[in-house]
């Protein structure tokens, strides 16, 4: 089976990672061969040759509205991903006929498709408004990656967070409250991971971004950070850094909104919607150390008999091949 598949950027991009790439060593041992195709690349002999593939997967890229209708027509089967509310628009302001031309590009993409697919229910509610054939593929970890660590830290206790150097500003707006737990708790610590250090005031470990070395460094955590915007954008998200956390054994603080409550709730994490609830809910798993673990040891189960890449894998396996 050949399969075209169109993506924004990179191999390495989250989304194309975590919705495609990491898949391909089981796909292609199904024989699915997988080629890939950048958005901006998309041209006439592009579509042209969409004719040879058994599919065409498209990970979220819009187009203007005459190139995606020829490209779906050309097309034997499509499938459309996405994996954000891409109809918010949420980087800057725009106008209402800019607005009304992404949400009819998408809206062309969830009517047409074959099969529209989504990680979570959020999503595919909103799917459902335009496509009758909607399926949930959730994001998944390879929980032979993402796993505990060994041994027991002892008395230590580190808070943390991993994020892209573009969701900076989420850790940064902590400042204040980072800055209140690290003055009455002198022996906790606090470590960040990412591809550029964080303007914070507060003390703490900066570990700039390695491949392949953010599991280690999650798994080294006590307590899990997880600051989120409250806008419909974010209400789409089905957040990969709650899945590592709690993969990984690791209780979660955060922004439980829109999707996000799909993946952590009182079972696994502890909500908190401003600076006074952030304050308390850390105190509480700095303090109980039990309930931080039990609270880990609960989420770890969760992410495994949900978020599984081996039980995921044969899931997108059967709607790829229409099974």
């Amino acid at each position: 089976m050949k399969v075209l598949a169109i993506i924004s950027r990179d191999l390495e991009k989250g989304s194309t990672k975590y919705r495609l790439v990491q898949y391909l060593d089981f796909l292609a041992q199904k024989d699915i061969r997988i080629e890939f195709v950048r958005r901006k690349d998309v041209n006439a002999t592009v579509i042209r040759n969409a004719s040879e593939f058994n599919l065409v997967f498209n990970q979220k890229c819009l187009f203007n509205y005459s190139v995606a209708r020829k490209l779906i027509m050309n097309s034997h089967r499509t499938i459309f991903d996405f994996d954000d509310a891409i109809y918010t628009r949420p980087s800057r302001p725009h106008s209402f006929i800019t607005n009304f031309k992404v949400k009819r590009r998408l809206h062309l993409w969830l009517k047409n498709s074959n099969t529209v697919t989504a990680p979570n229910q959020f999503l595919a509610n909103y799917a459902r408004k335009f496509s009758r054939s909607v399926a949930i593929v959730p994001m998944a970890l390879d929980m032979e990656v993402w796993k505990p660590r060994d041994s027991d830290p002892g008395s230590a206790t580190t808070i943390g967070w991993a994020g892209a150097p573009v969701n900076l500003p989420l850790i940064e707006k902590l400042n204040q409250v980072l800055t209140t737990i690290l003055n009455k708790f002198p022996t906790v610590q606090l470590a960040i991971f990412s591809g550029k250090k964080p303007k914070l005031s507060c003390n703490f470990e900066y570990h700039p971004y390695k491949p392949g070395a953010e599991p280690v460094f999650v798994r080294n955590l006590d307590i899990g950070l997880l600051p989120l915007y409250e806008d419909e954008y974010a209400k789409g998200k089905s957040p990969i850094k709650a899945l590592q956390y709690l993969a990984c054994g690791i209780p979660v603080v955060g922004n439980i909104i829109g999707a996000t409550a799909e993946i952590l709730n009182d079972q696994n994490s502890m909500a908190v919607a401003n600076e006074s609830e952030w304050v308390k809910a850390l105190e509480t798993l700095i303090v109980n150390r039990e309930l931080a673990k039990a609270l880990g040891r609960r989420g770890q189960a969760q992410v495994n008999k949900n978020h599984n890449i081996k039980i995921v894998a044969q899931d997108l396996y059967k709607i790829l091949t229409g099974v």
